[in-house]
């Protein structure tokens, strides 16, 4: 969910809520306080009985207005009214014209009516004719001034009862109020605290710890996140930059550790043939060749190292314009059969002349049609069996080539009964410069990139290479190629 639409639903949801919360809580609050008010006034009565007793009261009070107004200022009926107001700790104060008498058990004396007089004059002085309290001698008294207005001369009851324990109470409102907001603001805030926690807050403190350990130059870590929002993106965004950033890293240590590896090959290589000609040159100079045919060996020797430099310089130059994809590759429709002909009868006076017996099968079809650069793949198929003749090592040296096909693949193996080679070495034979270790020391001809050159050229035809062997028994070379493939596809300068 996107945070935009969470944030609309959270408004929504935190509005509705709100709305929900403050109208049950202010309830909840007003009955409280009006709960908590009452039991200050009904004393040890039960509400229902004390709000039974009051509306019978003012029921009483109505119907002697109406229809009995002559027992309104009749002393009995004014002591039978203070008589029902003890439950409510209270009396009834008389006020008729300049006269104020006192009715009921708990009713006080003069001192107290003429505390009421004053009270009630400051009350009307501020437009409050009903409510009236009075301190008197340590408690609250409330007056609940009732008139009646149909006597001819005016009278009026003041309903009085003691609210002392109501008034203690209200100081009580202030800690109901506050304690009521805190509950309503937490219960819409830690929701909202939450969600923007969990989805934002938390998320992009990741982020930032993220950045920071990047800025530092450490990319061995993880930034996960399970949030399905827009931050979420960001930090996978931002975690696949970090993969892609440490994986070009990783790749520019290793072409880095390449280069070092093929400088050093080079100068190793170069070095050879380049020490070994400086010496030669040297036995000339001081004479030891010293007639015609020693002279002519010198110099033989000389030219053959030359040249080895030479083609070393020619497949350096090659494999890079490979690496660099500016080797211009001539992609065309060739039928395979003739292919196949052509080129075994090369690599027959190539084996012929080192010694070597070639045997070949052809097993594809006779119509079938394989997109190539000729020259590039015949000087695969040169490579390989001259790197399989190079490291001969039996009595009857034997190369085998076959060609085949599987599904939409032109499929030729190049198999011999040579030293082999083990699985760590089978791993490394496409490597620059790579020899096997039985023949690291040794001086084989040869400029340690002709199967580098082979495994590029064949990349570039969109196929692949592997080698399979049997250490001190025989080697077996896999090079499969589409059938294929538009000439637009091939690396082209």
């Amino acid at each position: 969910m996107s945070i935009r639409l969470k944030l609309i639903l959270t408004y929504l949801f935190g509005t509705i809520l709100t709305t929900i919360i403050v109208a049950m809580t202010g309830i909840g609050i007003v009955t409280a306080i009006l709960s908590y008010l009452i039991s200050g006034i009904v004393k040890d009565q039960s509400p229902h009985e004390a709000f039974s007793r009051g509306i019978d009261l003012f029921v009483d009070l109505r119907y002697a207005e109406r229809y009995a107004p002559e027992e309104l200022t009749s002393p009995e009926f004014a002591a039978s009214i203070g008589e029902r107001l003890e439950p409510f700790k209270g009396f009834l104060v008389v006020r008729q014209g300049e006269r104020w008498e006192s009715y009921g058990e708990l009713s006080e004396g003069e001192a107290f009516l003429r505390q009421l007089r004053q009270d009630v004059a400051a009350a009307q002085s501020k437009k409050d004719r009903v409510f009236v309290v009075s301190a008197w001698e340590e408690r609250d008294l409330l007056s609940v001034a009732y008139d009646f207005p149909g006597i001819d001369d005016p009278l009026t009851y003041y309903l009085v009862t003691d609210v002392t324990m109501a008034e203690s109470k209200k100081s009580g409102f202030k800690f109901f109020v506050l304690l009521g907001i805190a509950i309503l603001v937490g219960i819409i805030l830690v929701p909202l605290i939450w969600i923007t926690t969990r989805d934002i807050v938390r998320p992009l403190r990741q982020l930032e710890q993220g950045s920071r350990r990047i800025a530092e130059g450490d990319l061995n870590f993880r930034l996960e996140s399970k949030v399905r929002n827009e931050v979420g993106g960001v930090i996978r965004s931002y975690e696949k930059m970090r993969s892609e950033l440490q994986r070009s890293i990783d790749v520019q240590l290793a072409l880095e550790e390449n280069r070092k590896e093929l400088i050093s090959n080079i100068s190793h290589d170069l070095k050879t043939p380049l020490t070994s000609i400086k010496g030669y040159v040297e036995g000339i100079r001081v004479g030891i060749a010293d007639d015609p045919e020693k002279l002519k060996k010198y110099v033989d020797v000389i030219y053959a190292k030359a040249l080895d430099m030479d083609r070393m310089i020619d497949d350096l130059f090659l494999l890079s314009k490979l690496d660099l994809e500016q080797e211009q590759f001539y992609l065309e429709s060739v039928l395979l059969e003739s292919f196949y002909r052509q080129t075994i009868s090369e690599l027959q006076m190539e084996c012929e002349r080192a010694g070597v017996r070639l045997t070949s099968e052809y097993e594809a079809g006779q119509e079938d049609i394989v997109t190539m650069d000729i020259q590039k793949i015949k000087r695969v198929m040169l490579n390989l069996v001259g790197n399989s003749i190079k490291f001969m090592d039996k009595q009857d040296p034997h190369v085998h080539v076959h060609f085949g096909r599987q599904l939409e693949n032109w499929v030729f193996t190049v198999t011999d009964n040579g030293p082999g080679m083990g699985p760590a070495e089978l791993e490394r034979i496409f490597d620059r410069f790579y020899r096997g270790d039985a023949f690291r020391n040794q001086n084989v001809a040869g400029s340690g990139l002709g199967l580098a050159i082979v495994k590029q050229i064949i990349v570039n035809h969109g196929g692949t290479i592997q080698a399979r062997s049997e250490p001190g028994q025989s080697m077996t070379v896999i090079v499969s190629i589409p059938m294929k493939r538009d000439s637009k596809e091939a690396g082209r300068a």
